[in-house]
């Protein structure tokens, strides 16, 4: 489990975009101190001008830079540039105005357990689901949070066409058998009784059984047509119940939000807890179906919002109970998938777990590995698990806005040039700044040095909204520090060993 324990600072961190022009030429990126001279010849050159020349020439050629190509891998060339700049000697220089950079908005679609267990009660007293929707509330009204896209979602969602009740297993259609029978042995099991219609529906030895109700007491009991302990009467057989499997595993189900992705501010969190409000626990744990659907949602609002960086949050308590699959593995390559689509959506997991819920970190970090989010946020229930939860949250908030940031607007009249980008960064503690490598794709990030890339590569005629953040640089921009974005230089790429 990882230490949850640091704060994320960078939101408060000065950020700022400097527009650079280089070697003080107009209509010109050029990177080197061009010849002294009048020109109107269009030359093609890399922008690497000859000699110290001190004369004041003017071109008559405009740029005509490609501003972006590629030499080999993850490596950027200027293209071919026309015209002289006014050369005055001597190496190149960078200096031009700084404007405030935007990181990308943030928006989460939170798929949370509304199962059964969440009204399981902690040490204190209250309920889990208690103790996670205070901590959803606060989240929700906190200030820092104004202004992040969230959206929610519960499960497990009702099947649309699943009967109040039945008596043969045909009523209940997919969502069946009736639950008429049961594994005996599943009776005293602390998992719950494991519904059957034969015997080749239980484990080998065991048997399928009529489920039976004591007459007074109402409790479930297994030996039919006899007493009941106590002064419970008599065990009769089930003649009516309700259907074993009644919950969506319908992705649509859940990509349908309860309260859609909108910007947080009074209003909206109002909203959000109203919603939760009106949400009572009850049923099994359908993750498969919830994860698919929290993802396609999150897919869908990001395409619709493009300079967005949309992730989802599967809060959860319970293993895997409904849909396929139900595996560790399964569901991590449901998170997989997310985290390889396009556009990508990240996976983060919060887990409610007690000590003796074997298997359950094991799991929820496969969760969270296959959505591109390293581990879970695993919540012992005998901690405060309010405060617990609350933290996750405020740490996948400060996670994520440190990873990505806006394409900068050119100045009036500029257009910007792909090639001419540098991201820089000044650490909290005020050393020297460093230039981040640009590697061109997430496939090229070192895990050491980290680096940067587009959203969108340019080489394919694209136009990108997003400089993103390897996951190493992304490490170290969550401690904080000054990220500068300078145009007009060639973008720096890491040094061929």
């Amino acid at each position: 489990m990882r230490n949850r324990s640091t704060m994320v600072a960078l939101a408060a961190t000065g950020i700022s975009v400097i527009f650079a022009a280089c070697g003080g030429s107009e209509g010109s990126v050029s990177s080197g101190a061009g010849a002294g001279g009048a020109g109107a010849g269009a030359n093609a050159s890399s922008g690497n001008g000859s000699g110290n020349g001190s004369g004041n020439g003017s071109g008559t050629g405009g740029d005509t830079s490609t501003g972006f190509g590629t030499d080999g891998p993850g490596e950027i060339t200027t293209g071919p540039s026309s015209g002289a700049g006014e050369g005055a000697g001597g190496g190149a220089s960078c200096a031009g105005e700084t404007k405030t950079a935007e990181l990308v908005p943030l928006d989460l679609y939170i798929m949370l357990d509304s199962s059964g267990s969440m009204k399981d009660r902690l040490a204190t007293g209250r309920s889990k689901w208690d103790a996670v929707t205070d901590a959803l509330e606060a989240f929700f009204t906190d200030p820092k949070s104004e202004g992040l896209g969230v959206g929610l979602q519960y499960f497990p969602l009702l099947n649309a066409d699943v009967p109040n009740s039945c008596t043969t297993h045909e009523q209940c259609g997919d969502s069946g058998p009736c639950a008429l029978r049961a594994c005996r042995s599943s009776f005293s099991a602390s998992t719950g009784m494991q519904i059957c219609v034969e015997d080749a529906d239980c484990s080998d030895g065991d048997e399928c059984i009529d489920i039976g109700v004591c007459s007074q007491s109402r409790e479930i009991c297994d030996l039919v047509g006899e007493r009941c302990g106590g002064r419970a009467g008599t065990c009769y057989r089930v003649s009516r119940s309700t259907c074993a499997h009644p919950y969506s595993c319908v992705t649509e189900d859940y990509a349908t939000p309860d309260v859609s992705i909108a910007p947080l501010d009074a209003a909206w969190a109002d909203e959000l807890i109203g919603s939760i409000g009106r949400t009572f626990p009850d049923g099994g744990t359908p993750t498969a179906g919830a994860l698919s659907g929290a993802i396609a949602q999150a897919r869908a609002h990001a395409e619709a919002n493009p300079t967005h960086r949309v992730v989802t949050v599967l809060a959860t308590d319970g293993m895997p109970t409904e849909c396929n699959p139900t595996s560790a593995d399964g569901i991590a390559e449901i998170a997989a998938g997310g985290l390889s689509g396009s556009p990508s959506i990240s996976t983060f997991v919060i887990g409610v777990f007690g000590r003796d819920d074997d298997g359950a970190q094991d799991t929820m970090n496969r969760i969270a590995e296959g959505g591109g989010t390293t581990s879970a946020y695993f919540i012992d229930t005998s901690s405060d698990v309010t405060q617990a939860f609350l933290d996750a949250l405020s740490e996948i908030r400060g996670t994520s806005l440190a990873c990505e940031y806006q394409v900068p607007a050119p100045s009036a009249g500029q257009t910007l040039d792909y090639g001419t980008l540098n991201v820089q960064h000044t650490p909290p503690e005020g050393a020297d700044p460093s230039t981040i490598f640009y590697v061109a794709s997430e496939a090229r990030c070192d895990a050491t040095a980290g680096g940067w890339y587009y959203d969108i590569d340019p080489t394919t005629g694209g136009t990108p909204t997003k400089i993103v953040m390897c996951p190493a640089t992304c490490t170290r921009f969550q401690a904080g520090g000054q990220v500068q974005l300078q145009v007009g230089c060639k973008t720096e790429i890491p040094p061929v060993n």
